[in-house]
């Protein structure tokens, strides 16, 4: 039986993690390289795939889908080793040919996962209708920071829906000016499965609580809408039904949170696409979700389905 096929448009980056770091170093008044300006670090730090795309790129790829990823990767150092951990899990990347340098994020978080980050985005991934439409994929998920323009995701999803194929969209993270709702309503109308959390949607559609928030999407046509809640695990509210599918978050041993919302949107889409029920597929992504983020090694200590 040939596996479900998934496209996901989004970026890829390296990942440099500093962990366990205690303090950040400050601007001195010299140029000079000295103890007053150098953090020492008691473990090595963490160089993982990253970005939103492509770490639910690598997830799907490990718990068993075809996996496609539309995205903006250089072929230079960062980038040879990106598309080789992506191939490695059986994604195959289509990138444009001239992309001179891969995104490249660098984050200390200290014991108590709080971070500080530089971010050199690259360049943005751009939506290949075309190709998608070709490819006929089963589900085609959005995801990452910048994302395509609203008006040219709405104008996908509509025809890719209209091919019977399922359209999701992450709304995080927001980094820039969020998305206003009359921008955002086009595409909550062509939209199958929503991934987001609360600050995100709060923040989006400009209410001053969840509930309200809710309220709105889903008089606009959200489809499924899932509330990522971290450590607190996750609700999956069905279209036209209020009773929401709520699952726990497991109890684990916490050493790098980065990457934990993209493996949930990876491992959910690729449990749901194998025709998983809701609250199945919520238990497993919950579950690889959680042992990323205790693995010690991001994305990449996820799982391999079977």
């Amino acid at each position: 039986m040939p596996r479900p096929h998934l496209a996901i448009v989004g970026g890829t980056v390296v990942d440099a993690i500093l962990p366990d770091t205690r303090t950040l170093p400050t601007w001195p008044a010299h140029t000079e390289f000295t103890a007053r300006n150098l953090v020492l670090l008691d473990r090595a730090p963490v160089i993982t795939i990253g970005g939103n795309g492509a770490n639910a790129a690598f997830v799907a790829a490990r718990r068993g889908l075809e996996v496609s990823l539309h995205t903006a990767v250089g072929r230079e150092g960062l980038g040879f080793l990106a598309r080789d951990w992506l191939h490695r899990a059986g994604v195959t990347v289509h990138s444009p040919p001239r992309i001179t340098a891969t995104a490249l994020n660098v984050t200390a978080a200290n014991r108590r996962h709080q971070r500080a980050t530089f971010f050199y985005p690259g360049e943005p991934p751009r939506l290949p209708l075309p190709a998608l439409l070709r490819a006929q994929p089963a589900a085609v998920l959005v995801c990452g920071w910048p994302h395509p323009p609203l008006t040219d995701i709405a104008r996908a999803f509509a025809k890719l829906r209209r091919r019977g194929i399922l359209t999701a969209l992450d709304t995080g993270p927001i980094l820039g000016r969020p998305w206003s709702p009359r921008a955002l309503r086009p595409v909550l109308a062509e939209l199958d499965l929503l991934f987001t959390n609360e600050h995100e949607l709060v923040t989006i559609i400009r209410s001053r609580n969840l509930a309200d928030a809710l309220k709105k999407i889903r008089g606009w046509g959200a489809g499924h809408v899932l509330l990522k809640r971290g450590a607190d695990g996750v609700s999956w509210l069905a279209p036209g039904s209020d009773a929401a599918i709520d699952v726990p978050g497991r109890a684990v041993k916490v050493i790098n949170t980065v990457g934990a919302g993209d493996t949930f949107n990876g491992a959910l889409l690729a449990a749901w696409l194998r025709g998983a029920s809701p609250a199945a597929a919520l238990r497993e992504a919950n579950g690889v979700a959680a042992k990323v983020v205790s693995s010690g090694r991001g994305v990449l200590g996820a799982p391999r389905r079977g």
